[in-house]
């Protein structure tokens, strides 16, 4: 069995299999042996990505040279687009290629409030700045109101209807998670969609896969945004280039591109085939995972099947961080922390959360994890990156745990003794 009864978590040899195939997986060269729960600033290295990035970035021939070195890397960019689609479900559309995801979400922001007209844009507080600094500078330099969904603190994430009351005739564009970076909690990015459009049928949504892309299944076709943006480094890839899939029409409005370019055309620069062979080698280890799961070839089919048992793995171990186990308290049950709020059901959930250890400021808590316990993660603290959605949560500051489908129950064990004990 690949999947263990217990929670349908990953199968202890098939855990084992996986942590194999990632780099500092238990330790690092600076801190040495460590408990890894920071996937939401970067996920761990496949090494056959590395192993690629190293191979590939010795190559010093350019695309269209028409030489073979040359056509190798322009097949390799193709094939590193192709399997972008294929990670999407993408069978029209265009994929743009970026610096990074918040880049990509800048420029299909600009291009959609430069040439469609509207009042105002629609967002949530409980967004990355990555959307709510775009949105609310092009909403500015529009002359655009600037709508803010409010969280609903009872269960740490955005009610969809408090998405829809703020969309009308005028909106310009949606723009929102599909998961949170902060509490884990997952949009119904489809229902949004498609209640929002009931509203104005032409309504422009994007939506920021940054946090849920890793995590869980992905049907672009099905899900129905004009720009759906994700950052390949938190999907166990490298920094450097983000993706975006926009919609045809979104694809078609005037854009910054080169002179004598196709319309359609999103690509600035020379792309650098490694980030895209790199890409495949992430495509190669989903394909690779999901064969435990399924008999089928195909690929699309082995990249949903990882995915559904990613998203199983990860449901698991946030169920046993908040409730714990036989032997082990549950975050919930301790009383020197509190965690934020979730509805009963955890399902709709990523394994990604805030809490806070009562009568301690964050940064020190966080130094206490790493070290006494050796457990690596992340404060949320008044700074650009978390101080929307701590204040939205009502919290001066907070820890976040961010986990992956390497982590393990016994580290999540690691993870609640070392909080059960941490006291001011």
């Amino acid at each position: 069995m690949n999947i263990s009864a217990e929670n349908r978590m990953f199968s202890p040899e098939l855990q084992e299999k996986i942590r194999e195939k990632f780099l500092y997986v238990n330790w690092d060269p600076f801190s040495g042996q460590r408990t890894y729960f920071e996937a939401s600033g970067g996920s761990l290295r496949l090494k056959t990505v590395m192993e690629t990035m190293a191979r590939e970035t010795a190559l010093p021939d350019e695309l269209f040279r028409y030489n073979p070195a040359s056509d190798y890397v322009v097949k390799s960019v193709q094939k590193g687009i192709e399997d972008v689609k294929l990670f999407l479900g993408a069978k029209a559309g265009v994929i743009m290629p970026a610096h990074s995801a918040t880049h990509a979400m800048f420029r299909a922001l600009n291009a959609v409030t430069s040439h469609i007209p509207g009042k105002n844009i629609v967002t949530t507080e409980l967004e990355h700045p990555a959307v709510l600094s775009s949105t609310k500078y092009f909403a500015e330099i529009n002359g655009m109101e600037w709508r803010v969904a409010k969280v609903s603190r009872e269960i740490s994430s955005v009610p969809p209807e408090a998405i829809l009351e703020k969309i009308n005739k005028d909106t310009c564009i949606l723009v929102f998670q599909h998961g949170s970076n902060q509490t884990g909690a997952i949009n119904d990015a489809k229902y949004i969609i498609q209640e929002a459009r009931k509203i104005k049928p032409e309504l422009y949504v994007m939506v920021d896969a940054v946090q849920y892309a890793p995590h869980g299944p992905i049907d672009v076709e099905d899900i129905g945004s004009d720009a759906y943006a994700f950052g390949p480094y938190k999907a166990c890839c490298v920094k450097g280039i983000g993706f975006a899939h926009l919609s045809d029409r979104l694809a078609k409005l005037p854009h910054w591109k080169l002179i004598g370019k196709p319309e359609t055309d999103w690509v600035l620069g020379s792309p650098a085939h490694p980030m895209y062979t790199a890409w495949s080698a992430v495509m190669d280890y989903l394909c690779w995972l999901g064969s435990h799961f399924t008999d089928s070839k195909d690929r699309r089919v082995q990249v949903i099947a990882a995915k559904d048992a990613i998203h199983s793995h990860m449901k698991a171990l946030l169920h046993r961080a908040m409730n714990g186990t036989d032997k082990i308290k549950g975050l919930r049950q301790l009383e020197n922390v509190t965690p934020c709020k979730m509805d009963s059901d955890i399902g709709n959930r990523l394994c990604i959360f805030l809490f806070r250890i009562n009568g301690m400021d964050s940064s020190t808590a966080i130094k206490r994890f790493n070290n006494e316990f050796h457990v690596r993660l992340a404060a949320r603290i008044q700074d650009p990156y978390s101080t929307a959605a701590l204040n939205s949560l009502g919290w001066p500051d907070a820890v976040r745990l961010s986990a992956a489908h390497y982590n393990t129950p016994e580290e999540m064990d690691i993870f609640l003794k070392a909080a059960a004990s941490l006291k001011p």
